[in-house]
């Protein structure tokens, strides 16, 4: 598997549907997948979440995790394989932590417990 990967944009853009090779390293904010209840998608879908949007991808993210892990991702809820150096800071919550991005505006992802431990280096303390 090489860096860039072709996907399909989930939300058309001008009416037309986007194609495109996303570089997995540099883009790639975290990958998940389509949640339960979608009218749109199948629940399961693999999908890359970058700053521009959303893209389907047909690989499983245990075959990403693999190949990833090395450049710096990681699962940090069993759902997300995040690419942890493009986090700015965890949140912490009663409702549950959040990872947010750099750059990503109010974007996040939820952090398992053990894996807020691992990475407490990137926890928030208020403002």
């Amino acid at each position: 598997m090489g860096r860039t990967v072709y996907c399909i944009r989930i939300e058309p853009v001008d009416g037309e549907v986007v194609c495109r090779n996303i570089d997995i390293i540099n883009e790639v904010l975290y990958m998940g997948v389509t949640p339960k209840g979608s009218k749109r998608y199948k629940a399961g879908i693999p999908m890359f979440v970058t700053r521009d949007g959303t893209y389907l991808q047909l690989d499983t993210i245990e075959k990403y995790q693999q190949v990833l892990e090395p450049h710096g991702f990681d699962l940090l809820h069993p759902s997300c394989l995040v690419n942890v150096n493009l986090i700015d800071r965890i949140e912490l919550s009663m409702n549950g932590n959040a990872a947010y991005f750099v750059d990503g505006g109010d974007m996040f992802v939820p952090v398992s417990r053990n894996k807020t431990a691992e990475y407490r280096h990137l926890i928030s303390i208020g403002p």
